[in-house]
């Protein structure tokens, strides 16, 4: 592989991580409002996982990225949880 091929397949590879943090991050939002073990909990969890791998079976990104790629989308479900508790509830008086 020359290295314009290796340089477009980790561009490649970067955006779909990155696109697997965004997607997890609205989900892990969801995620903290459910009760764990729940349908919806589960739902929140794994709706991007289909995506993400059609994406990255498409775009030709290896097998061995999956595990970055699971790394960026757990990212993305803590990083949504954390946004979600940080931000003030209409109801909270601490304001």
């Amino acid at each position: 592989m020359d290295a314009e091929a290796f340089s477009l397949q980790f561009v490649i590879s970067v955006a779909v991580a990155m696109l697997a943090f965004g997607l997890n991050v609205p989900l892990g939002m969801w995620r903290v409002t459910t009760r764990k073990f729940t349908v919806q909990w589960f739902v929140a969890i794994h709706l991007a996982v289909p995506l993400i791998y059609l994406i990255r079976s498409s775009s030709g990104i290896p097998a061995w990225m999956a595990p970055v790629l699971i790394a960026a989308a757990v990212l993305g479900q803590l990083a949504g949880g954390i946004l979600k508790n940080a931000r003030p509830q209409p109801h909270d008086k601490t304001m």
